[in-house]
């Protein structure tokens, strides 16, 4: 066990010195979750999970607050959850009731024995450990605390898979059998919050185990229907494994590529699209739906080789309804399938010319933009997941070098971008053609941008010729 974990990193910490004076005598204060679970491997960790026995939680929160020049937010005045925030917003401290105030049942009611561990910090201090949260931490087990907590919020199943992947724990054997066992209830949970866990389990530096783990016990199925098409796809000439596997596969050699990557490119990954989202996470997604397109595709020629065609720009469209009802964000679903819809672009562009000139890599970089870095990683990747019998050595070199080259070549072009010039506004365009302002003018301008990018217009008289050109 780790020797400093008890008093002296946890009682002693500054916040709770500072909380201390605002309890009453008959009151005790316990930390709960992810703070003590991090200080056990001594990693720092910005939040911290109170509760709060014999007083209002909330009561407690709103002086504690008021008091220290920090600021307060009411979470939940039902349930007695509160937070408050440092004034430079990057420590948050949760202030929840303790359950019917019995700090055991409230224990008890938790998810994962590493996640029960509770220190009391007042009146006395000491270390609450019924579930042996702590040795389960340091022999690296997800392990439930019951069945009935699972079945109670089955959110809790993909909780299991997230820690396993964060942390990179097995699971306790019972524990994944019951996972599989009560798997469709899954169905019942609100999307967003099945959201949060699923891009949470991706930021594990090998998730992709765990996502193998979830397609193995039909979970991942469970949350991507249309993955399970991809089981029909058997190996062939390009590919040594069937199509999920290759997916899956893919999500594996991103992992392996990322810390190899130049800090420009770790910067862009480690980076947040969102508030607790981070590109990393997308980018590992958006590489196990990268291939959703060629079920819907899929032939075989009278040679025998396996075709998809226009499977990238197929997936992409499918993509789009299913995200939107998982609750994705537009900006998300724009990411993920821009990274689909592209993803086989930079290898056919390497491929088709083995030096390509500059003029055709800056257009590319032109068309994809701020998702560049991103395309081309999971380019990458889908090449060294697909090593079938008629991929040589020579070819995935070749490829690799050159998408590596573009990587490079990227980081530079960046510094010195250029915004595209707007020759013609919305509004000209919709006179000249005597359109109404809607969806169809917004695709017309989408249009004129794409040529614009790939060099075909270069001024105002060759964009109003060009969308004179177009059917309406």
């Amino acid at each position: 066990m780790n020797t400093n974990f008890s008093q002296n990193t946890i009682s002693k910490t500054n916040i709770t010195e500072e909380i201390k004076p605002f309890l009453r005598k008959q009151s005790s204060l316990y930390i709960v979750g992810g703070y003590i679970r991090d200080k056990f491997f001594s990693k720092e960790n910005f939040d911290i999970d109170f509760i709060v026995k014999g007083e209002n939680a909330i009561n407690l929160a709103k002086n504690f607050a008021q008091q220290t020049g920090r600021y307060f937010i009411l979470l939940d005045e039902k349930h007695e959850i509160a937070r408050v925030v440092d004034k430079d917003k990057t420590h948050y401290f949760d202030f929840a009731r303790c359950e019917n105030d019995n700090i055991q049942r409230d224990l008890q009611r938790r998810d994962l024995t590493i996640n029960s561990i509770a220190m009391q910090i007042f009146p006395k201090v000491k270390i609450l450990d019924n579930f042996n949260g702590i040795s389960d931490l340091e022999n690296k087990i997800i392990k439930i605390i019951s069945e009935k907590n699972l079945t109670d919020d089955p959110l809790r199943i993909l909780r299991i898979f997230r820690f396993a992947s964060i942390l990179n724990f097995e699971i306790d054997e019972e524990t994944e059998k019951l996972a599989q066992k009560h798997c469709q209830l899954i169905k019942n949970v609100a999307p967003e919050r099945i959201l949060t866990e699923l891009l949470k389990l991706f930021e594990g530096t090998n998730s992709a185990k765990y996502i193998q783990k979830m397609k193995e016990n039909g979970i991942l199925y469970i949350l991507f229907e249309f993955l399970e098409k991809e089981e029909q796809i058997p190996k062939n000439t390009h590919h040594h494994l069937n199509l999920i596997d290759h997916s899956i596969e893919t999500i594996h050699q991103i992992e392996i590529q990322i810390p190899t990557l130049d800090k420009f490119a770790q910067n862009k990954l480690n980076s947040y699209q969102a508030t607790g989202i981070k590109y990393m996470s997308l980018l590992k997604l958006s590489s196990l739906l990268h291939d959703v397109g060629k079920p819907l595709t899929w032939s075989i020629d009278e040679t025998g080789r396996h075709r998809f065609i226009n499977h990238d720009s197929v997936g992409a469209e499918l993509l789009k309804p299913y995200l939107k009802e998982m609750k994705f964000s537009k900006s998300q679903i724009k990411y993920i399938t821009t990274l689909v819809k592209n993803h086989i672009y930079p290898s056919q562009l390497a491929k088709e010319e083995k030096e390509a000139e500059d003029k055709a890599i800056t257009r590319m970089f032109r068309k994809l933009g701020n998702y560049t870095i991103d395309v081309l990683l999971l380019a990458m990747a889908d090449r060294l997941a697909a090593q079938g019998p008629a991929i040589t050595k020579e070819i995935t070199e070749n490829n690799l070098n050159a998408l590596t080259k573009y990587l490079k070549m990227y980081e530079k072009y960046e510094k010195n971008l250029k915004p595209i010039p707007k020759l013609i506004d919305g509004n000209e365009i919709a006179q000249i053609l005597n359109i109404k302002k809607d969806k169809k003018l917004g695709e017309i301008i989408k249009k004129l941008k794409d040529a614009q990018i790939i060099g075909n217009i270069k001024n105002k008289k060759e964009a109003i010729e060009f969308i004179k050109r177009i059917k309406v």
